[in-house]
């Protein structure tokens, strides 16, 4: 008689091994905006970058100059002792020259 009384006045137990509504909506709201970002990685806040896996690198300006052999160098740092051009190029796009 005990037990019957006791559990008058309890709510009824949820089924375990079910997540609930919210909490599928939210994670689907985190996927997607993980995926947007992980797709046009221009547009990511520079602070979530760090922390995101496997998010392509935005790509700075490179800088074109020529060595003492006069030979073309492209590097990601600028020269300190010679001239040199500043060279921005598209991350989509395929940077090496066509075989002739």
């Amino acid at each position: 008689m005990q037990a019957a009384s006791r559990n008058r006045g309890c709510h009824p137990r949820r089924q375990r091994g079910r997540a609930p509504v919210w909490l599928i909506i939210l994670l689907s709201l985190l996927g997607g905006l993980v995926m947007y970002w992980y797709t046009t990685p221009r547009d990511v806040p520079r602070w979530v970058r760090g922390w995101l896996p496997g998010l392509p690198e935005y790509t700075g300006p490179l800088y074109r100059w020529r060595d003492d052999q006069g030979r073309i160098q492209v590097t990601d740092q600028p020269p300190r002792d010679r001239p040199y051009e500043t060279v921005q190029y598209r991350s989509d796009v395929n940077v090496v020259p066509p075989r002739d």
